[in-house]
């Protein structure tokens, strides 16, 4: 049997609000600054600052703002990241990112449009090639990460 709550208490919406089950959800109004450790999944609406670290996937949403070395197995940009950010298996960028900082990775996906500025390591444990974003740097450094694994061409 439910208690009910006293008055001028609010009631808790538990009901999921990310695409990934069980995961954390920091919404637009929110802000968080410290060292925030997870287990589980996070999607970022708000504002963090200090450092994250994910065990599944982070994502920031189109309003998220992060200024934080963020180290996770994915993460997932739309919004806005000042720091470094370490992905075991990927880090993508959708067209509406904007990154200032070096990112290290196994594998990366940069839609055009995305802005980033510093150094990219894509490998397995950052013994990959390692290229310079530009300030446009979608496309150029797409690019240049299909050329640095790809077979060089045979002359004939």
């Amino acid at each position: 049997m439910a208690k009910a709550l006293p008055a001028g208490t609010a009631a808790l919406d538990v009901r999921a609000t990310t695409p990934q089950p069980g995961g954390t959800f920091v919404d637009a109004a929110s802000e968080f600054t410290g060292s925030l450790k997870l287990q589980k999944s996070v999607h970022i609406d708000g504002s963090i600052e200090g450092e994250l670290e994910c065990s599944a996937t982070v994502t920031i949403g189109p309003s998220g703002r992060v200024t934080a070395h963020i180290r996770a197995e994915s993460v997932l940009i739309d919004g806005e990241v000042h720091g470094d950010i370490e992905a075991r298996t990927e880090i993508t960028l959708r067209k509406s990112a904007r990154v200032y900082g070096d990112l290290k990775t196994e594998g990366i996906v940069i839609e055009r449009g995305a802005k980033v500025e510093g150094q990219i390591t894509i490998g397995p444990s950052g013994g990959g090639s390692t290229r310079h974003a530009t300030a446009n740097g979608g496309s150029e450094v797409s690019s240049a990460a299909t050329l640095a694994t790809s077979k060089p061409a045979q002359s004939r």
